[in-house]
């Protein structure tokens, strides 16, 4: 027989609450908001890169609120700006700089545009830009060189002194033209039809390597090239700047292009303003960022030395860049004597068969360390160097610093994966 077990007079204890300690604990009030009016255009992959930057630096920064502002007088007079802490703002005209100076709040520019303007800046270098593209032109065997951007632009300003300053050194002149119909109010907008332009360009001599002051007018030139005949890149090979993807696949034949530390820009901009709102001094009030590399696509693949021997070597040193190449592989493949072959590259290219090894296995390790995450043994073994020992010691010879140096100043904080 089953016996029952009293209970009675016996009371349950309860489980403690799962909620009693978090009730009770004290509350951390949260941080309060800090809103960033983001005044940008977003039809070009130069500003998404930047806004992809500023994004990257608030990711631990919740209490980061965005708003985004067009470059018009009625936005930036508007509730919604006169809320804002702090604006990172691309300035392409005077008449926005002063309505948000009129804020009186902090300002981070990242405009190349009008470097006058009051604000804190991190901006590109434009020099190195323009002699970043001229040695891609002169490496290509061109003897005649042009220019194409806009006369009162400092950033197309930069670009055409740099690219000139390189052309100059090596001997030769540059043909210039500043497009005068497109505004001051929209140097990134779609080109417009310019009959001035169309006439320079058929009257430039052929071959010629052209640069012009971003990819819109990259593609711009292509289409000129197509209503006059003349072939790209055989006859007029041309380099654009800021390597926005759409921009550069739109062009027939695709467009090379320099790539730009966009995304970089974007971080270096946040962080900027943060300091700024922190009530600390900023370090420099105008950050110099240098551009990336030159991303060559069809417009500027062309070999145009007067050496067919030399041109078939450079051609097949490029080719196979991805692999180690001693000069009995270049001499198989180009069947002339080592000796004829070192005074004929030194005489067209001013430098030996070593050193354009070296250029291209180098030029092959940059293009990997911006583009990809993989670890730096796996980047030497496709640039063509036995491992990352020898990549780290040539890149310090050649460009002074180390590979992962290289990769976090080129990239934006955050973004980087390899080691060495």
């Amino acid at each position: 027989m089953k016996t029952k077990v009293a209970t009675a007079g016996l009371k349950r204890k309860r489980p403690p609450s799962k909620t009693s300690s978090a009730q009770n604990a004290p509350r951390v009030p949260a941080r309060p908001l800090v809103r960033i009016g983001l005044v940008f255009g977003y039809e070009l992959g130069f500003y998404r890169d930047i806004l992809h930057g500023i994004k990257s630096f608030a990711a631990e920064r919740p209490h980061w609120v965005f708003t985004p502002l067009t470059a018009d007088r009625r936005e930036l007079e508007s509730p919604a700006a006169r809320s804002q802490h702090g604006f990172i703002a691309h300035i392409f005209t005077s008449a926005v700089g002063d309505m948000l100076r009129k804020r009186r709040r902090p300002v981070v520019n990242v405009s190349g545009v009008l470097p006058e303007l009051p604000f804190p800046r991190v901006v590109i270098d434009h020099e190195a830009v323009g002699r970043m593209a001229a040695r891609h032109l002169l490496e290509r065997g061109l003897r005649h060189f042009a220019y194409l951007g806009y006369p009162r632009h400092a950033f197309s300003i930069g670009r055409e002194f740099g690219f000139r300053a390189e052309v100059e050194t090596a001997g030769h002149q540059v043909a210039v033209f500043l497009d005068r119909k497109q505004s001051i109010g929209d140097p990134t907008k779609l080109w417009r039809w310019n009959q001035q332009l169309l006439a320079w360009l058929e009257s430039l001599p052929k071959p010629v390597g052209l640069l012009t002051s971003h990819d819109n007018q990259g593609v711009q030139v292509s289409e000129y090239c197509r209503h006059l005949d003349v072939h790209v890149p055989e006859e007029v090979a041309i380099v654009g700047v800021d390597n926005d993807d759409w921009l550069c696949e739109l062009a027939r034949p695709a467009l090379s292009s320099v790539a730009l530390p966009c995304e970089r820009i974007g971080h270096e901009a946040a962080r900027l303003m943060e300091q700024i709102l922190s009530g600390q001094k900023p370090a420099t009030p105008r950050l110099v960022l240098p551009p990336v590399r030159l991303v060559v696509r069809a417009s500027s693949d062309i070999q145009a030395l007067p050496d067919a021997d030399v041109a078939a070597a450079v051609r097949y040193i490029r080719e196979h860049a991805d692999r180690p190449i001693v000069v009995t592989d270049l001499l198989a493949a180009v069947p002339v004597s080592r000796r004829s072959l070192e005074r004929r590259f030194r005489r067209h290219l001013r430098r030996g068969i070593w050193e354009e090894i070296r250029r291209a296995h180098l030029e092959r390790a940059r293009m990997l360390l911006t583009d990809t995450d993989l670890p730096m043994s796996v980047v030497a073994q496709r640039a063509g160097f036995s491992d990352s020992r020898q990549l780290s010691i040539v890149f310090r010879q050649e460009i002074g610093e180390t590979p992962t140096h290289f990769r976090r100043r080129h990239r934006a904080p955050g973004a980087m994966l390899g080691t060495e």
